[in-house]
């Protein structure tokens, strides 16, 4: 299957903009989903815990034994009752908690009975409403669009420009690995003397996020899922965006970003640059002492396109691998798909490279962006 963008993927396995909404709010660390509906709706957001693990416990009247999103638990007898009163219920709890944000999503089986869920978000300045019923359809946008509302609405203050400031968005925990790339990406720009303001959506604060229109920059990791965003930060804050239009996936496209970040702001990540040519000679080491060759292998990718380009480019250029539409040697794709493909017999090998992924914890850095993404794409080609 060839693919260049959202649609073209087998949309029945890929998540909705209802859950890249969600994600966005559960990747900020002292906020919360609070869904308003039955608990089968519940269930398909379940693996934002997998994705950042949220350890307190909670009441199990609210939240289930999983500790991940408070939920008001509609029940059939409760449509012919008052579903309005189950969300005041779980708010009053959520409410005694500590949470700087709470944003309420409404399901879409609650949405048509049409409760007054703005008027329980009137109640305290740190509860929002988020329309779901304008959300867009895939994940990425939804998530663009959540982290866009949030920004609009929130009360941001007022303060100097933070001298060197980077915000880094567009990138989710929904992105494999984010934290190892998050970690990889903050330390070069650190070391370069940039300060790190937010990471927006994905493990920042609240606090930070008001903090992060004072930036100087944003640095767009995956312009998909940050279009509505970044157009906020530039147009209403003067935040300045820096973009290579896709994600740094691949030698050429990180290094394509450390000079983009330095042409921009006058300053280069040197320590970035020098670890892409160790990276690269690490990578030429591993290869040349390995038993296998890749070239004139087949492969195929299920991914947005700011993915799939750059990553194709990697394989036929540094590799000299072919791309195919049917039953490929190698299949890169969401982890769900490749799992499902390789066992089916429909490629050889099936490599996991973005959500929906299996559910098992993850020890080692398996990136797919940055230079660990590299190791991580080499060790299942040649491994």
């Amino acid at each position: 299957m060839r693919n260049g963008g959202h649609g073209e993927i087998d949309m029945h396995l890929q998540p909705s903009g209802f859950i890249g909404a969600a994600m966005a709010v559960q990747g900020i660390k002292d906020a919360t989903v609070v869904l308003h509906g039955q608990n089968g709706c519940r269930k398909g957001l379940l693996s934002s815990q997998t994705l950042m693990t949220r350890t307190d416990e909670k009441d199990g009247r609210f939240y289930n034994s999983d500790n991940a999103i408070p939920y008001s638990n509609v029940r059939p007898e409760d449509y012919y009752q008052n579903t309005l009163k189950k969300l005041e219920d779980v708010m009053e709890h959520v409410d005694s908690e500590d949470y700087s944000l709470k944003v309420i999503m409404v399901s879409p089986g609650i949405s048509l009975i049409g409760d007054d869920c703005k008027r329980i978000s009137l109640k305290d300045k740190a509860t929002m409403v988020l329309n779901t019923d304008n959300l867009p359809k895939d994940a990425p946008s939804g998530f663009d669009q959540c982290l866009c509302d949030i920004m609009s609405e929130m009360e941001t203050g007022e303060g100097e420009r933070i001298e060197n400031g980077v915000n880094i968005i567009g990138l989710s925990i929904m992105h494999k690995d984010w934290a190892s790339y998050s970690h990889e990406l903050t330390h070069f720009l650190k070391d370069a003397g940039f300060k790190i303001v937010c990471i927006l959506g994905t493990g920042c604060t609240v606090q930070e996020m008001r903090d992060s229109v004072r930036a100087e920059y944003n640095i767009i990791i995956d312009p998909l899922y940050s279009q509505m965003t970044s157009e906020l930060y530039e147009e209403r804050f003067g935040v300045t965006p820096i973009s290579i239009g896709e994600c740094p996936i691949g030698f050429d496209n990180i290094e394509k970003l450390m000079m983009k970040i330095g042409k921009v702001t006058g300053i280069m990540p040197e320590h970035g640059i020098r670890m892409i040519d160790k990276s690269k000679k690490r990578a030429y080491e591993g290869i040349t002492v390995s038993d296998r060759s890749v070239k004139g292998m087949t492969f195929s990718i299920e991914a947005p396109v700011t993915t799939t380009e750059p990553l194709r480019r990697f394989l036929v250029e540094s590799f000299g691998m072919v791309e195919c539409d049917d039953d490929p040697d190698y299949l890169f794709a969401p982890g769900n798909i490749a799992i499902l493909k390789q066992h089916a017999g429909r490629c050889r090998k099936g490599i996991d490279i973005g959500f929906p992924s299996s559910g098992r914890s993850a020890f080692l850095k398996q990136p797919i962006m940055g230079l660990e993404g590299v190791m991580y794409i080499l060790d299942g080609l040649f491994n």
